[in-house]
């Protein structure tokens, strides 16, 4: 059985310059991930959870999923921490397509993906820290036992009975002899390391999994600017609502119409840089 792996696209989250680009490359990635599915002829598609980031989740974010998951392939759903399963989140909102399945119960529940292989999933269901969905679980049936959840500690699995658990929040890429942490399949933030994508396991009839990493990534040549990676974690327009000297700096970087974008990200990362070592 192949399975498409991948987890922690976060649609919709900010980022500090050139958001709606970015945003962008976010969408182009699923469809990435989507059109590999399909030409590689997988059993199932499954994302581990933070697909979306549900605070800033909008109405065409919700569309773009559904009409992005409308396709031949069986699509799983694990909900996380920052898309988690509740009354007003796009898993339940969205009409999806009969081929799309959401785990919704905060307890591990089976879903039979063929004849002795069983897939067991669970949602986080309220905001706040990620749930480790595997404490205290155990394996109540034959055959292979797959899970797909978000923030469950690798630990776990080997007392759980499972073979085999497919892991989301963690974004760094882990491929252990019994987990898979993916990463996120697109970059977040500058300096991230590890051979990050959407992952096609191979599962094997005694339940161990073969994997093979594609890169899947719409916002490689995007690059980053200087100011990103200087103050990776830095929201300008936050900081331009400061009532402070930065805050004024960046009011009138961003305003000045005769900076264009990289010479902008230059001038906010010497300023930022002088105004940090004042």
């Amino acid at each position: 059985m192949k399975l498409l792996l991948f987890a922690d696209l976060h649609l919709d989250t900010r980022f500090p310059s050139a958001g709606p680009e970015r945003r962008q490359a976010l969408r182009d990635t699923l469809g990435h991930i989507v059109d590999l599915a399909q030409e590689s002829g997988v059993d199932a598609m499954l994302c581990a959870g933070d697909l979306y980031e549900h605070d800033r989740c909008s109405p065409s974010t919700a569309e773009f999923l559904r009409s992005s998951f409308d396709c031949p392939v069986p699509v799983f759903l694990a909900p996380g921490n920052d898309d988690w399963y509740g009354p007003q989140s796009v898993y339940q909102q969205v009409d999806w397509t009969p081929n799309v399945h959401v785990f919704s119960s905060e307890s591990m529940t089976p879903v039979e993906l063929s004849d002795g292989i069983t897939l067991w999933g669970a949602a986080n269901v309220g905001p706040g820290p990620a749930r480790d969905v595997l404490d205290g679980f155990a394996v109540n049936r034959s055959g292979v036992n797959l899970a797909l959840c978000h923030g469950s500690a690798p630990d776990d699995v080997a007392i759980t009975g499972l073979d085999h658990a497919f892991l989301g929040h963690v974004h760094t890429p882990e491929h252990a002899t019994d987990y898979t942490f993916p990463g996120n399949p697109d970059p977040l933030t500058p300096g991230e390391t590890g051979e990050r994508g959407a992952v096609l396991c191979t599962v094997h009839e005694d339940g161990s999994v073969s994997r093979e990493v594609f890169d899947v990534s719409a916002s490689r040549s995007l690059g980053w600017l200087d100011s990103e990676k200087t103050f990776p974690l830095l929201d300008f327009d936050t900081v331009a609502a400061e009532r402070t000297v930065r805050g004024q700096f960046v009011r009138d970087v961003l305003a000045d119409p005769a900076l264009d974008v990289a010479l902008r990200g230059r001038v906010l990362s010497a300023g930022l840089r002088a105004l940090e070592e004042r």
